[in-house]
């Protein structure tokens, strides 16, 4: 028997997109055949809009639920709906980070990626010193490429007079075992900011209570759809919540065994146009 969706959520990474970071067309037609059937499409991404832009080359997405939920977009990239982070927790963080050399961000409502001048000069020394160094990997990687370079005092300044209001802090590193110790370091601010992931290399922070199904609870009451009617496709620890409260949960078949056992059903890998293939065969029928 054939899902009915109404409501169908995209995680990008992993998910929507291959290994290339692109939105394949067999995607987009298998996307547009299932907007054909009534079903309302929504990107659903721990990326800003900004960047969410990118990979999707245009491709008309009814709404967007961006950095994990603090973001929600209309179709028209209208922002309706923003939940920052709280100032102290960012400055708190931001010291703790600049202890260590790190890569890090800050991402903000006007889709921003910033990262202190200081710090960045500090990573890119250490490249430059050694080449066997973790950071070295980081260059291949877009992320990389989109931050915005901010001296120490001007980011303190933007975020001290709410011209740039922090909604995550994404944070990468190549060894898992630094990321356990940011973890770590992250530990006493989990009452206050949810602490979740969208890759085996990073760590991302997004004001308490915030999440991609929260997100998405917003499009569900606008178009009238119930939970059960919402299909949701992920495979990190960032879709956990949008995974357990969809009627229909897809996880990708690259997604961890933890992922995996959270969803009902399981789409092929990422990189072989797995969600093209699931909508195909599990909702249109061909």
């Amino acid at each position: 028997m054939l899902l009915t969706p109404g409501l169908a959520a995209f995680d990008m990474d992993g998910t929507l997109l291959n290994k290339d970071s692109q939105m394949t067309e067999v995607t987009k037609e298998a996307c547009r055949q299932l907007r054909e059937h009534g079903c309302k499409l929504v990107l659903s991404t721990g990326r800003t809009y900004g960047s969410a832009q990118i990979p999707i080359d245009s491709f008309p997405f009814d709404g967007y639920v961006c950095s994990n939920g603090a973001t929600l977009y209309e179709a028209d990239g209208t922002l309706v709906q923003r939940i920052s982070l709280p100032k102290d927790i960012v400055f708190d963080m931001l010291h703790m980070l600049r202890a260590e050399p790190i890569y890090y961000e800050l991402h903000d409502t006007a889709s921003s990626r910033m990262m202190v001048k200081e710090d960045r000069e500090r990573l890119e020394k250490l490249i430059e010193e050694d080449i066997s160094v973790e950071g070295m990997l980081m260059r291949r990687f877009a992320f990389y490429k989109l931050a915005r370079i901010v001296p120490l005092a001007e980011m303190v300044e933007k975020v001290n007079s709410g011209e740039s209001e922090i909604v995550k802090i994404f944070i990468w590193h190549s060894n898992p075992e630094k990321l356990e110790w940011v973890r770590q370091q992250l530990e006493p601010w989990s009452m206050r900011a949810n602490i979740t992931s969208s890759g085996s290399h990073n760590v991302e922070v997004i004001p308490q209570g915030v999440s991609k199904w929260e997100g998405l609870r917003y499009f569900c009451d606008k178009w009238g759809v119930g939970p059960e009617k919402v299909m949701a496709f992920g495979d990190a620890e960032n879709d956990r919540e949008a995974l357990t409260g969809a009627g229909y949960s897809v996880a990708m078949e690259n997604a961890s065994e933890e992922i995996k056992q959270l969803a009902k059903y399981i789409a092929p890998h990422h990189n072989e146009d797995g969600v093209a293939t699931f909508i195909r065969e599990r909702i249109i029928g061909k």
